[in-house]
C-alpha cells in the first residue's frame, strides 16, 4: 500500500488497509506539538508502538511519557489523546483493529501528499475542529 497523508501535523503512511487485511497500521511522523485530541472509539482498538523521540500519551486519565520501543494500548471506549511534547520529531507505529473508523477519519480529512513523502506541507491546511469533530462522529470516533 502505498499511501501517504497528512494531518493535524502528522504525516502517516499506510501499510495496511482494513477492507483487506483486517486492520489499519500506519507508520506516522509527528511534528513538535502535534497529536490528537481526547476522543473515544467503542468500535475500534487501538496501540502505539514509539520508534523515534517521545510523545506524551493521556489514557483515561492517566499520563504516559512514551520513547522507543515502548507500547501503549488504548482500552476500547478509552479516552485518550496523544501529543509530541518534544522538541524533536518523533515517529510512531499507529495500530488499529479492525480499523474501519481510523482509516475512513484519514481518508476524509487528510490531505494526500506524494506517496513515501517526508516532506511537511508548505502551507498545512488549517485545523477546523467543528468540520473534524464531524467527520469522526460520523465514522463513530468521538472528540472529547
Amino acid at each position: 500500500m502505498a499511501e501517504t497523508k497528512y494531518l493535524m501535523g502528522m504525516i502517516m503512511h499506510f501499510l495496511t488497509s482494513s477492507e483487506t487485511d483486517g486492520y489499519f497500521l500506519c507508520n506516522a511522523l509527528v511534528s513538535t506539538g502535534a497529536g490528537a485530541p481526547p476522543n473515544r472509539h467503542a468500535g475500534d482498538e487501538e496501540s502505539f508502538y514509539m520508534l523515534e523521540g517521545a510523545m506524551e500519551f493521556t489514557v483515561d486519565g492517566a499520563v504516559i511519557e512514551a520513547g522507543p520501543g515502548q507500547f501503549v494500548k488504548v482500552p476500547k471506549g478509552g479516552i485518550h489523546a496523544f501529543r509530541n511534547a518534544s522538541s524533536d520529531t518523533a515517529r510512531m507505529l499507529i495500530l488499529n483493529v479492525p480499523g474501519t473508523i481510523h482509516e475512513t477519519v484519514f481518508r476524509n480529512l487528510a490531505l494526500e501528499l506524494e506517496p513515501g513523502s517526508e516532506a511537511w506541507p508548505e502551507t498545512p491546511p488549517e485545523i477546523d475542529m467543528g468540520h473534524i469533530a464531524k467527520v469522526c462522529a460520523e465514522a463513530g470516533l468521538e472528540i472529547i
